[in-house]
């Protein structure tokens, strides 16, 4: 059998259909994230009576499953269409409902295959999203998309994913981009015999048409249906505009204009269409922190204010902020769901990561108490809201550092900042000194220091100046720096690795060696054990190190599969390591 020559076979350009679209996976998933590694693969269902063809097929073959996994898929199927009978809906028209009846068909093999691969998932790194099928040369053929599950966990979305218990909406802009994908794929099947950019439609258009879907979603809660297709574009026309060469900055509330958590504060006697974008753009400018525009997706109603404690879990509420010439903002309860610029969708960047924040804190100041950090939390966020950006220097010898930097600061009396405060002090250039109690000691403070190599030339002033200052004192004074920048981005210096427990490696390292004693060669659980030792590389103490590269040759020799395998490196111990990274058992 030659190299290219296919065991599994659907029809002649499976291999070029599947290595293309993944190509367009990674080009899409890398705006979301430059973190995602997204793989393809292909699960092929024979329909036709076929005996020369094999009944389920695979591409690529070593995708990580078996064909024999597959083998009940069709009866699993049938059990799920069956029990999904009661909730079906009638048709009076036969053609309608026999589309209806295919459709409910195909979803049961969707499940089908999800709970297959659940099931037979030893690895646990990946989420797996299901196409509907294409009808290709005897086979159903479904694509198959795999996404990090770290990474999608780290992202809010929304919990319904349907409305009115009917329509289908998208939870956030990862799962909108996720089906546009896959319904760009399973058009792109129909024409099979294409080998080369299956999928013509470029990443960022396929984007653009995820960022509509999701809108969708917050138009629907307006329950205005005439209002369901048009605000996506309305919010790019909206923020596009100008009033009397000022910047739009305002706030339009999504949802019914009875919503119990909204007050009408200035109605208006004739509602505005929101397709009237330079009316709309006009009463942008009478709101405020206080006030937003209300409007149902379809007509804007007046001011309004949001009243009472929203329930999230309605999913009833969202809000649109217009940040920034051609730039807006979808969020729900407080949560950003998707940033568009210049019409371009994109994940909002989390400023910050709470749990990293409090952590660095309590690593950096020893014994400081959980109250303290809530404080300091509670100063960054403020200063967050300054636009031109700014740096918070919390330092252990605050008052003594206010003294010695006199001539490049202004020494201040001590000042318990509240955020009454944060707003002002920060105003000016230059940083703001406190203690870990948050009590000021100066501001505009210029920071001395020297090179680093740690510097990066790619980031501004700002930051290279708190590198070079943490570099030079940070052994003789303890210190966090808090550098924001003008999007409201938080850097925090030091940027310590999280902590980990150390019974994960040491557990992990000794299944690896038992390895060693079991008769047959497991290859799944070697790879996720070198895949885990890859990536916890850092936390390795020097003789784990030379344990794990003692080891491993031995367990490859025992592969007797030599047609693919993943070849892997010595490991070698990080200088950096010490104990302080493990947790407290």
């Amino acid at each position: 059998m030659s190299e290219n020559s296919i065991n599994l076979f659907m029809w002649g350009y499976q291999q070029y259909f599947r290595i293309s679209v993944e190509v367009a996976a990674k080009s899409l998933f890398s705006l979301l994230d430059k973190k995602f590694t997204p793989r393809v693969f292909l699960i092929g269902v024979l329909v036709d009576e076929r005996n020369d063809r094999h009944p389920i097929c695979l591409e690529p073959e070593d995708c990580g499953f078996k064909v024999e996994s597959f083998a009940n898929m069709e009866s699993l199927a049938k059990e799920l269409e069956k029990a999904d009978k009661e909730t079906r809906i009638f048709h009076s028209h036969p053609i309608a409902q026999k589309n209806h009846e295919r459709a409910i068909g195909m979803k049961a093999y969707v499940d089908a295959i999800s709970k297959i691969l659940l099931r037979e998932d030893f690895l646990g790194q990946y989420d797996r999203f299901i196409s509907f099928p294409t009808y290709v040369d005897g086979y159903l053929v479904f694509v198959v998309l795999e996404l990090n599950s770290d990474i999608l966990k780290q992202y809010y979305s929304l919990t319904k994913t349907t409305t009115d218990d009917r329509f289908t909406v998208y939870r956030s802009l990862i799962e909108s981009a996720i089906y546009t994908f896959l319904g760009a794929c399973q058009n792109a099947l129909k024409d099979p015999e294409k080998a080369i950019d299956v999928i013509e439609r470029p990443a960022d258009e396929l984007m653009r048409q995820a960022g509509q879907k999701l809108m969708y979603t917050a138009s629907q809660a307006g329950k205005n249906f005439d209002g369901l297709y048009g605000l996506y574009d309305a919010c790019n026309e909206i923020a596009s505009m100008r009033y009397e060469g000022a910047i739009g900055l305002g706030r339009i509330i999504i949802a019914p204009k009875d919503h119990k958590n909204i007050k009408i504060t200035l109605g208006l006697k004739t509602p505005i269409m929101l397709s009237e974008h330079r009316k709309v753009r006009k009463f942008l400018e009478l709101s405020d922190d206080k006030s937003s525009i209300v409007s149902d997706s379809a007509l804007i109603y007046g001011l309004g204010e949001i009243r009472g404690k929203y329930n999230p879990r309605e999913e009833s509420m969202f809000v649109v902020d217009f940040t920034s010439h051609y730039t807006w903002e979808l969020s729900h309860d407080n949560n950003p769901l998707m940033v568009v610029s210049y019409r371009e969708p994109r994940l909002p960047e989390e400023k910050i990561d709470r749990e990293k924040f409090y952590d660095i804190l309590e690593r950096t100041f020893d014994g400081i108490p959980r109250g303290k950090i809530d404080g300091l939390w509670d100063i960054a966020m403020e200063a967050t809201k300054q636009r031109h950006g700014t740096m918070l220097v919390i330092s252990e010898n605050a008052i003594e550092e206010s003294e010695r930097l006199g001539n490049q600061c202004l020494p201040i009396e001590s000042l318990t900042l509240s955020k009454d405060f944060i707003h002002q002090i920060t105003s000016i250039d230059g940083a703001v000194l406190l203690d870990k109690d948050g009590i000021c000691h100066a501001v505009g403070v210029i920071l001395d220091g020297v090179a680093s190599e740690k510097g990066d030339a790619s980031r501004g002033a700002r930051y290279n100046s708190a590198i070079r200052y943490h570099e030079q004192f940070r052994k003789r004074i303890a210190t966090v720096i808090v550098i924001i920048s003008e999007d409201g981005m938080i850097n925090l210096v030091p940027n310590l690795r999280p902590r980990i427990k150390h019974s994960i490696i040491t557990d992990t390292i000794k299944q690896f060696k038992e390895m060693l004693e079991k008769q047959n060669f497991d290859r799944k659980a070697f790879n996720k054990a070198m895949s885990f030792f890859n990536s916890y590389n850092f936390y390795l103490t020097p003789d784990e190190c030379e344990l794990i590269n003692e080891v491993r040759p031995k367990l490859e020799a025992l592969d007797t599969d030599t047609s693919i395998r993943i070849v892997y490196s010595d490991l070698k111990p990080n200088d950096k390591m010490n104990s302080s990274y493990y947790l407290d058992e």
